[in-house]
Parts: structure tokens; C-alpha cells; sequence
């Protein structure tokens, strides 16, 4: 029997580390066995809070009618139903999760939110978007990014399909949590800068 190699990559996951090949299974279990009680768990992992960062992250994009909006690791869709609201018939929502079964999720909420003709449901891997250069005004990732294997990668994939002047919004829960404080939450953004090729903080 061979023993493992003790020189193999690793990457977090959760509070354990795992060969860097192995992640996205692990992620992708997870996800597979509580996509339809997804948003209960983030209600209980962050006392509800989860969901006044979304409505914040929504406000911080600023998005406007006609835009084109990605939606990264939307998952059950919270996001994706606001923005085509925002951009309306002239404009264009991606939901996107690397995971059929939240997006099976994100499927329903859109119905049963009436909202049809302006959103593209998507599965795709954040660090490879298969997407043209400069496709979007906005790009938000909310509590996926933490899931992402290589997030060098999807942060240059991100920047690839941002438009000049368009912005990213990563929300994630801060690693400054402890047991006085139940939850912090990190909201970053950045503009895509096409003078210097690179986002600004």
C-alpha cells in the first residue's frame, strides 16, 4: 500500500487541509446535500445577517438599467432576482454556480419571483469564466470565494470579463471572527481601472 505523498499541494477546506485536486469534490458534496436548505444554514451562521450584507452589497454595486450583471456562486439566486429587477428588460443577469443543484434552487426562486426574459442561468468554474473579454458592468461573489480552490485564478478570470470602469463585489465572512463576536462580514470592492489594467481598491 502506498503511502500518501507528503509533498502534495494543499488548500483549505473549512477547517481542515486538502489536497488542492480533491476541493472541489469535497465542495461539491456539501453542496449537492444542502442546496435546498441553503439558505437556512446561512440564516444560522450568521443570524440572519447574511441577508442585510446582501441587500448591502446590491446597494454598494450600484448597478443601473441596462447593465450586464454576473451573479458568481449564486447559488439559491438572492442576488441574481434583486439585480434583474435593477436592470430591467434593457439589461442582462448571469446566475452562475459551479453546482447543478443550487442552481436547480436559484431555478425555482426566479419563477416563483416572476422573473423571466433578462436572466441566463449558468454553470460555470469561477477560474475559468467562459465568458468574452469585458462582458460585464458588475460582477458580485457572495460567500463563494472561500469555496474556490485557486482564487488567484478566478480573480484574474473575474477581472477578465469586467469592463473598464465595471466593478467587483466580494462578500465573505470575515476571518476575524471570534466568540464575542458572532459574525463579521467583509465587503470588497473594486474598479476595473483600464488606464492601469488592473482593479482599484
Amino acid at each position: 500500500m502506498s503511502k500518501p505523498d507528503a509533498t502534495a499541494e494543499t488548500t483549505q477546506f473549512g477547517y481542515q487541509d486538502v489536497p488542492v485536486d480533491e476541493k472541489a469534490d469535497h465542495v461539491r458534496g456539501v453542496f449537492d446535500s444542502v442546496a435546498t436548505r441553503y439558505d437556512l444554514m446561512n440564516d444560522l451562521m450568521s443570524a440572519g445577517l447574511h441577508r442585510l450584507w446582501k441587500r448591502h452589497t446590491v446597494d454598494q454595486a450600484a448597478a443601473k438599467a441596462g447593465d450586464t450583471v454576473l451573479d458568481l456562486a449564486g447559488g439559491t439566486g438572492d442576488l441574481a432576482i434583486k439585480f434583474a429587477r435593477i436592470v430591467g428588460s434593457k439589461g442582462h443577469v448571469v446566475l452562475a454556480d459551479i453546482n447543478a443543484a443550487m442552481l436547480e434552487q436559484g431555478r425555482r426562486r426566479l419563477v416563483d419571483a416572476g422573473i423571466a426574459g433578462n436572466v441566463t442561468i449558468a454553470q460555470v468554474d469561477a477560474e475559468n469564466l467562459p465568458f468574452e473579454d469585458a462582458t460585464f458592468d458588475r460582477i458580485t461573489i457572495a460567500f463563494g470565494l472561500r469555496n474556490v480552490t485557486d482564487k488567484d485564478a478566478a480573480l484574474r478570470s473575474m477581472h477578465r470579463v469586467l469592463k473598464p470602469g465595471g466593478k467587483v463585489l466580494i462578500l465573505e465572512f470575515s476571518p476575524g471572527c471570534d466568540s464575542q463576536t458572532r459574525v463579521r462580514f467583509l465587503l470588497v470592492q473594486c474598479v476595473a481601472d483600464p488606464r492601469q489594467g488592473h482593479c482599484q481598491r
